[in-house]
């Protein structure tokens, strides 16, 4: 079953851990380094960023053989694409999933880096929904049809925006689809939960706050089933970071451009250069954490304006076996609110690590952001007992916390009610042949996916090297 897409590009979040393992970004390995920055250097290309998007618009200013640096705030590369390694294995606590993976760049840059790749569990077909509230379960053909109906249903919301004049939410066109309205209270439980796994995970954000006309609207450019990268996504940003210099631990606070030329500054140090590639998250970008000047002119910062970031967080628990055996590669777990604590992926197949990973989306992931380690680690443990009917305690947790995270401030970006998805046509669009944006957020073409950064940020660097 192919239901999520990003994680989608869920990226590196700002993770609590609780024992025996405490995570950090020290975690990462450092692969690059700069080794003679200074302020006085001057370059052809600035990029912020050490994301993707950044890392592909960098190689491309290289390749081309022009003088490139990257500013990176935080002490590794990769952005939101971040390899949690302190358990021995390489688990995913960013970006999971290649989607698409038929014509797919990823795929050949996986392959270049050493990065394996498995199957998508999503898509095994043995997946196993487990009721805790009436402890029913339900597997194969009969849990099948229930996430036929489900898409169903949305497919049929989705169509009715084509006879209205004004957008509306998502949820709003599926209470009034005759299928949703004749579902048994029963059904609506396992239809929300079902709806958790379609369109939260795949925006990071509940269906009430989702445009309908906006909806699945972005073009995709590949095709095919997905894989699930288990070794090493970071791989890809290192692969890509090779030959590149990147500055690590440097904020950028100030953009200065113009006809002239470009100033990045952070901190007490400053960067020249002809021109910028800026591949901040949307999120970073709408908290006006960096100044423009002069500022972005107005059609920019009123595109930025009207798209949003999601939240999508997971919660990693580990246990000193794998209790839930290795019959099913995913578990739905409805409970009384079947938004919440959603999903779990086991990791015992791809990783031969006995813990599961847990997905929350929206207002709920926003909520369990401001609960310490501790009570998530209890929470997610009573759920998985009952869930389960174990007793077993777990060995370890980490979770994810990307609303917090200063240097994402959300997980990927949506079109939320009312805004046009022109808004990421015109972000997409140099700002001039000094600037240029990219990033997920920034294209319509496969956006909040890590192919669609790494497309974004190519694009961006082909017209910024046109200009010069």
């Amino acid at each position: 079953m192919n239901r999520r897409r990003f994680l989608y590009s869920i990226m590196s979040g700002t993770l609590l851990g609780c024992a025996p393992s405490a995570a950090t970004e020290s975690s990462a390995p450092q692969v690059v380094k700069s080794k003679a920055v200074t302020s006085a250097t001057t370059y052809d290309v600035i990029v912020v960023g050490a994301g993707i998007a950044g890392l592909a618009a960098a190689q491309a200013v290289h390749a081309a053989g022009k003088r490139v640096v990257v500013l990176e705030a935080r002490q590794r590369v990769g952005g939101r694409v971040w390899s949690w390694r302190n358990w021995g294995k390489p688990i995913e606590l960013g970006a999971n999933w290649i989607h698409t993976k038929t014509g797919n760049p990823l795929v050949n840059l996986a392959k270049q880096a050493g990065v394996s790749t498995t199957s998508d569990p999503e898509e095994a077909g043995d997946e196993r929904l487990i009721d805790i509230v009436n402890g029913k379960s339900l597997t194969g053909a009969t849990l099948e049809s229930h996430y036929n109906r489900a898409n169903d249903i949305i497919d049929s919301a989705v169509a009715r925006g084509e006879n209205l004049d004004k957008d509306v939410s998502l949820r709003t066109s599926i209470a009034q689809v005759a299928a949703y309205k004749q579902l048994s209270a029963a059904n609506k439980r396992l239809f929300e939960s079902m709806l958790a796994q379609i369109v939260d995970d795949e925006y990071a954000i509940e269906s009430e706050k989702i445009s309908l006309f906006q909806y699945e609207a972005e073009n995709t450019a590949y095709s095919g089933t997905d894989l699930f990268v288990n070794g090493g996504y970071d791989g890809i940003a290192t692969f890509l970071a090779k030959n590149l210099t990147v500055v690590q631990n440097t904020v950028v606070s100030k953009i200065t451009w113009g006809s002239r030329g470009v100033t990045v500054t952070a901190g007490t140090k400053s960067w020249q250069a002809k021109a910028v590639i800026v591949t901040l998250p949307l999120g970073v970008l709408k908290a006006n954490k960096v100044t423009f000047e002069p500022a972005l002119p107005a059609k920019y910062q009123t595109a930025i304006n009207q798209l949003a970031t999601g939240v999508l967080n997971r919660c990693i628990l580990r246990f000193d076996t794998a209790f839930w055996g290795d019959t099913y590669s995913t578990f739905t777990l409805v409970g009384n609110d079947p938004h919440q604590w959603y999903q779990m992926i086991p990791l015992n197949g791809p990783y031969g690590i006995p813990a599961l990973a847990a997905f929350n989306a929206g207002s709920n992931a926003r909520a369990l952001e401001a609960k310490t380690d501790a009570q998530l680690t209890a929470e997610m443990t009573a759920i998985v007992q009952k869930a389960f009917g174990s007793k077993k305690s777990s060995t370890g947790m980490v979770a994810t916390r990307w609303g917090r995270d200063p240097y994402a401030l959300g997980a990927y970006s949506y079109v939320p009610v009312g805004s046009p998805i022109s808004a990421r046509t015109v972000l997409g669009t140099p700002v001039s042949a000094q600037l240029a944006l990219a990033g997920e957020a920034y294209t319509n073409t496969d956006p909040s996916t890590v192919h669609g950064a790494y497309n974004s940020g190519r694009k961006a660097a082909s017209a910024i090297l046109k200009a010069l």
